[in-house]
C-alpha cells in the first residue's frame, strides 16, 4: 500500500485522510505528514504564514516545539510556505532547529525543498545541522542540487555541508546535480572541492552527464579533471554511456582524440596541491589577475 497525504491546511480532514495507491509505501515531506487532528494553531499560523497571529499565539504562551503524532513541528509548517518571517518568530522564541519528523526530515530540509534561502540561512544562523546525521536520512544538499536551488547549495556549503557525501540511493551530491542536469549546481561542488570522480558505486558523475547527454556538465567535469577513461559496472567509458550519435558522444570522441592542455593540467594540479580546505584562499593569491581566475574557474 503507498501513503500519500495532503499537504493543505485549507483542505477538510476528509480530504487529507490517507489514499492507498499502487502498493507501496511513501512518505510525504511537505508538511504534517497527513496528521491533521493534533495540529494546533501555532501549526496552522505557521503554514499560512500569519506573522502576527503567531507571534500573539507565542506571547500567549502556546508552544513553539507543539509536535504532531508525525513529529511535524510549526517550524517544519514555516519553512515548508516558505515563511522567513514566521521561522524567524518561531526560532527567537525557541524553536528547536533541528526537530526532525517521522521520516527524518528537518525544517532545513523543507527549507532547501521549496528553494527558501532565507529560512535555511535563518536555521543555519541558528545551529541547524546542514546536513543529515545518517546516511538513511533524507540530505539537505542532495534535495538542493536536484531542484537545482543554487542560493540554498551555497548557503550550505558555507555553513560546512560535505559535498562528497555519499548516499547508497544517490550518490554524491555531484552526482545527484549531474542526474538533473543542473550544471550551476555542479560547479558550486568543484569549486568548493567536490571530487569530480565520486559518484555512486562505479558510475562517475561523468557517466552519469553523459548518459544525460548534457555536454556543458561533461566540458564542465573534464575540465575540473574527471577521468574519461575509468569504467562503470558495465564496463563502459562515459562516451559509451553517451546516447549513440548525440552532441555528447560527439564532444566526447573528440575529446579523446585531442592531447590535453598543459595549463589545464597544471591548474588541476595546483587545486589538488591546495586541497579543499585552502581552496577559498586561492582568489587572494599574488598573482597576475588573469592566472588567478585561471586556477579559480572563473
Amino acid at each position: 500500500m503507498r501513503l500519500v497525504f495532503g499537504s493543505s491546511a485549507e483542505n477538510s480532514k476528509k480530504e487529507n485522510t490517507i489514499l492507498a495507491v499502487k502498493g507501496e509505501i511513501v512518505w510525504g515531506w511537505l508538511s504534517s505528514q497527513g496528521s491533521w487532528v493534533d495540529r494546533t494553531a501555532l501549526h496552522d499560523a505557521a503554514y499560512q504564514g500569519r506573522l502576527l497571529n503567531l507571534k500573539t499565539l507565542i506571547s500567549q504562551g502556546h508552544n513553539v516545539n507543539a509536535l504532531t503524532i508525525d513529529r511535524v513541528s510549526p517550524l517544519h509548517e514555516a519553512c515548508i510556505g516558505s515563511h522567513v518571517s514566521c521561522a524567524r518568530a518561531l526560532i527567537d522564541a525557541g524553536a528547536n532547529v533541528n526537530v526532525t519528523t517521522i521520516d527524518g526530515v528537518t525544517p532545513l530540509l523543507n527549507s532547501v525543498i521549496v528553494g527558501s534561502v532565507g529560512c535555511a540561512e535563518s536555521l543555519l544562523e541558528s545551529g541547524a545541522r546542514p546536513q543529515a546525521l545518517a546516511t538513511c536520512q533524507p540530505s539537505p544538499l542532495h534535495e538542493a542540487c536536484s531542484r537545482g536551488h543554487l542560493k540554498c547549495v551555497e548557503a550550505l556549503i558555507t555553513w560546512g555541508a560535505d559535498v562528497d557525501m555519499d548516499l547508497p540511493a544517490s550518490g554524491t551530491p555531484l552526482y545527484t546535480s549531474c542526474r538533473t542536469r543542473h550544471p550551476q549546481c555542479a560547479k558550486r561542488l568543484l569549486d568548493a572541492g567536490a571530487d569530480v570522480q565520486l559518484g555512486t558505486a562505479m558510475d562517475t558523475p561523468l557517466h552519469m552527464a553523459a548518459e544525460r547527454d548534457c555536454t556543458e556538465l561533461v566540458q564542465l567535469l573534464l575540465e575540473f579533471g574527471a577521468d574519461a577513461n575509468v569504467r562503470n559496472m558495465e564496463f563502459k567509458r562515459a562516451v559509451e554511456a553517451a546516447p549513440p550519435g548525440s552532441l555528447t558522444e560527439g564532444f566526447l570522441l573528440v575529446y579523446e582524440a585531442t592531447p590535453r592542455i598543459l595549463s589545464h593540467l597544471c591548474r588541476q594540479r595546483i587545486r589538488e596541491c591546495v586541497g579543499r580546505q585552502r581552496l577559498h584562499l586561492l582568489p587572494s593569491l599574488p598573482l597576475p589577475k588573469a592566472l588567478r581566475n585561471f586556477v579559480c574557474f572563473r
